[in-house]
């Protein structure tokens, strides 16, 4: 991630309004049903508290069932560019 669109996210992260927005969404809604697909409220947990550990793999793996899923990989992109417009 170059640095001006880690600034960017920086700034959004900062600003509970525009944060409110997208995470309502219903780009992000189905996002998080893509997520939480096929996984209970511990996995998710877990792999969350791996990933804040430094263990990245769980969510690297969690990432790629959605960019290669076509739907997640147009969901995903559509809230980028939702972020980069804010």
């Amino acid at each position: 991630m170059a640095q001006n669109e880690r600034n960017d996210l920086s700034k959004l992260m900062n600003d509970p309004r525009t944060l409110s927005q997208l995470s309502n969404s219903p780009d992000a809604q189905a996002l998080a049903s893509l997520l939480t697909q096929g996984r209970d409220q511990a996995q998710l947990e877990q792999m969350a508290q791996n990933a804040m550990s430094g263990d990245m793999q769980s969510l690297k793996t969690l990432m790629r069932t959605i960019t290669e899923n076509p739907e997640g990989a147009a969901l995903l992109q559509r809230l980028h560019d939702s972020f980069r417009s804010k």
